[in-house]
């Protein structure tokens, strides 16, 4: 896919928090600042800046995030589910638009001292706490977006300052993983038909359906994040409003063992000259599932404060090469019965696939400028304005695929703008600044297509053999209040 060469970029999606930012300040001015400190809504970017708190804070926003993907052509598929593909089969129109991710971020930190810092920042999606889903891969889906951004993301993390300027941070960043069996039988049973004019179906008496057991365990799993930062000017004195940034990000996700035991009992009774009859069939089957998929990056950012103008530049260097696609694949499994014998390997894995993932580097830039104070009647001090700019570029981490997979995913292009208002709270309630921050970004996708080439026609394949489209947009606009007491 064609790298776009510009000189403002971003960050490849991981999670909602990757994929949009997290802080109004921060998402306004390019959804970056490893070296920018924002009061507690940093753990996710840094957590060595948490010791630049002066204040407690609680903050509380909401964003609205949305994509415009292109239409894809309806493809060929057993939409009748006879076992066969051929003509009687409606093609099969496939969705294209991911989950809307509409959600609430909250943080709350507070200054230990003057040389520590600790906070919890968290986002909750509006319509759902987490949604698991695994992708067919003949089928045309756009492997970055989809339920990535479907889920909770809390992180907890404290920063201190160690000596002059130099600090250290730590954080974890919560996430799960999952434990589900269904364990269930399916009793048939076959009798004598009435008449020769019945239909085979009426050989039927009866169909049981028993789910002995379902469990679902969600286990809690931490991600560690370490941050270091330097305020250079503590130093040397001549680089005054110099600030550098290092992050390291451990990768995890959210794994999912499925275990499924079905057991299938049969059993034939007056049926002519034939003794009764009763077999099972007996199919335990493991499936491995891993979805929301977090990769390791490392992070470098450097920024610069000059007077009531900020600029920053960050650079990221994010390990995809390990990316695992949320396919159901199976790890283990076997059939039993009386009547027949069946090789354990024998049984294959239909949703095997082959894509290539690459490693991205990532730069992304913004700028932040002070206002003049505008002044406030009754001796409750100015109203500070506050305007942000930023942009950037999202390599995609998809290099190639093999056919019979249609994965999709593009370069992006990334333009935000922010503004917001700092001021005292006229009514006293709180003895810090009150804030309010708005936000918009958005993103362009690289146009491209994925051309089909197969001669046999298979599911999954556009019908007519046409192109699948890559393309579309994302926007994202939100606001927030922050308050420091």
């Amino acid at each position: 896919m064609p790298f776009w060469l510009l000189a403002l970029v971003a960050e490849a999606m991981a999670g909602p928090v990757d994929m949009y930012g997290f802080g109004a300040a921060s998402i306004g001015r390019g959804q970056g600042g490893v070296s920018v400190a924002d009061g507690g809504m940093t753990i996710f970017r840094n957590p060595a800046l948490l010791q630049d708190l002066e204040w407690a804070e609680a903050s509380i926003g909401y964003g609205l995030y949305r994509t415009n993907l292109p239409a894809t052509p309806d493809v060929y598929w057993d939409t009748n589910r006879d076992g066969t593909l051929d003509g009687t089969d409606d093609p099969l129109s496939v969705p294209t638009q991911a989950p809307d991710a509409d959600g609430m971020s909250i943080s709350m930190a507070r200054n230990i001292g003057d040389r520590v810092g600790v906070a919890l920042n968290a986002f909750f999606p509006s319509d759902r706490l987490m949604m698991f889903g695994t992708t067919e891969p003949a089928l045309p889906t756009w492997v970055m977006f989809g339920n990535r951004t479907q889920r909770i993301d809390l992180s907890l993390g404290m920063g201190a300052d160690l000596y002059k300027g130099l600090s250290l941070g730590a954080a974890v960043e919560v996430v799960a993983m999952a434990r589900y069996q269904i364990a269930g039988t399916i009793d048939v049973g076959v009798g004598s038909a009435d008449s020769e004019e019945d239909e085979a179906g009426d050989l039927v008496d009866s169909i049981v359906v028993d789910i002995h057991e379902m469990s679902l365990d969600i286990v809690p799993r931490a991600i560690p994040i370490l941050g270091f930062h330097w305020d250079v000017g503590e130093l040397i004195e001549s680089m005054d409003g110099l600030n550098l940034g290092l992050v390291w990000r451990s990768a995890s996700g959210i794994p999912i063992d499925a275990k499924i035991d079905l057991q299938l009992n049969g059993s034939i009774r007056d049926l002519g000259d034939l003794n009764d009859v009763a077999a099972t069939l007996v199919m335990p089957v493991e499936l491995g599932i891993f979805d929301h998929y977090v990769p390791e990056r490392w992070s470098f950012g450097a920024s610069y404060q000059y007077k009531s103008a900020l600029a920053y530049l960050d650079v990221h260097r994010t390990i995809w090469s390990g990316m695992r696609v949320n396919v159901a694949q199976v790890t283990a499994s076997e059939i039993q019965s009386q009547i027949f014998q069946v090789e354990e390997d024998v049984v294959d894995d239909a949703n095997q696939y082959s894509a290539l993932f690459v490693d991205t580097t990532e730069i992304h830039a913004g700028a932040e400028v002070h206002l003049p104070v505008i002044s406030r009647k009754g001796g409750h001090g100015g109203v500070l304005p506050v305007l942000r700019i930023g942009g950037g570029l999202i390599p995609s981490p998809l290099d190639s695929q093999e056919v019979g997979t249609a994965f999709l995913d593009s370069d992006r292009i990334l333009g935000t703008l922010g503004a917001g208002v700092v001021y005292n709270d006229p009514f006293e309630l709180v003895p810090g600044p009150v804030r309010w921050d708005v936000f918009y970004t958005w993103q362009k996708l690289a146009d491209g297509i994925l051309q089909v080439t197969d001669k046999i026609v298979r599911p999954g394949m556009p019908v007519g053999g046409k192109p699948i489209p890559i393309g579309g947009s994302l926007w994202s606009a939100g606001a927030q209040m922050t308050v420091s007491f």
